[in-house]
């Protein structure tokens, strides 16, 4: 097994557990304690999880910082309709903004048949993916490497974009409150989608409905801000009741639905 696959299964492990002993882990992965010691402090480096004697818990939390690598695989079937649903409203020769989450990032092989886009985005992965996967032009922040999210932030970052101005920004956040507010953990990243969403004539945000009334440490915007909200099933109860006040908001869901909020 390679070791980020036993990486991201461990830690799979203690999100179920909460928390778990070196031994158990060794047995479970058929290697010596050394190699799962060496696992749990990259984890713990990641702020995923806390080490304890003998073991490790995890860091519960909205707020837990989670490395692009296992964000991927969460919510895989929703994120890969929602990419769908949102390339969707992409046209030839649009510029666009894509940030670098793991959302927006399964849009790209769904934009195969776009002609001549232009594409702005903090995403390493983003750009790499899109620079050979598309018929585009690619151009990246630049700025300060958050290397667990393949993200770049900071001022260098935010100065590329505020220069620009592009046709459509889809971007995706860690949580949307009951009082719509999207919200995100890294306050980098929080600030640069501020930025983004100033230089977008049209901004689009891709949420998993996991993520519909829930909070998180820093607010990115009110979805008063937002042409559209992407998610892969109705929102419920409490979090529909509130959409309901914002008149323009679109709700474009994975079973055809698309109505004013």
């Amino acid at each position: 097994m390679l070791t980020l696959d036993r990486q991201n299964q461990i830690f799979e492990l203690i999100k179920e557990k909460k928390a778990v002993q070196v031994s158990f882990l060794a047995k479970e992965f058929y290697t010596c304690e050394s190699t799962i010691r060496r696992d749990l402090q990259k984890l713990e480096k990641m702020r995923l999880i806390k080490r304890t004697y003998g073991g490790a818990m995890l860091r519960e939390g909205l707020n837990a910082e989670i490395p692009l690598s296992v964000r991927e695989n969460e919510q895989s079937d929703a994120k890969n309709q929602i990419g769908r649903l949102a390339a969707a409203l992409v046209k030839d020769g649009d510029s666009l903004i894509m940030d670098s989450s793991s959302t927006t990032l399964q849009m790209i092989k769904y934009l195969k048949s776009k002609k001549d886009l232009v594409i702005l985005t903090n995403g390493v992965k983003t750009a790499a993916a899109a620079g050979s996967e598309l018929n585009c032009r690619v151009y990246c922040t630049g700025g300060a490497l958050r290397e667990n999210s393949s993200s770049l932030i900071g001022r260098d970052a935010e100065r590329f974009i505020a220069q620009r101005t592009v046709q459509k920004l889809f971007f995706s956040c860690r949580a949307v409150s009951n009082s719509l507010e999207a919200m995100d953990v890294s306050d980098g990243e929080a600030e640069l989608r501020k930025t983004m969403l100033a230089c977008a004539a049209e901004s689009y945000l891709l949420c998993d409905s996991t993520k519909l009334g829930k909070t998180a440490l820093n607010v990115i915007c009110g979805l008063s801000s937002v042409n559209a909200l992407i998610s892969d099933r109705l929102p419920g109860q409490e979090f529909a009741g509130a959409l309901q006040g914002l008149s323009h908001l679109r709700l474009i869901i994975e079973n055809g639905a698309d109505a004013q909020g």
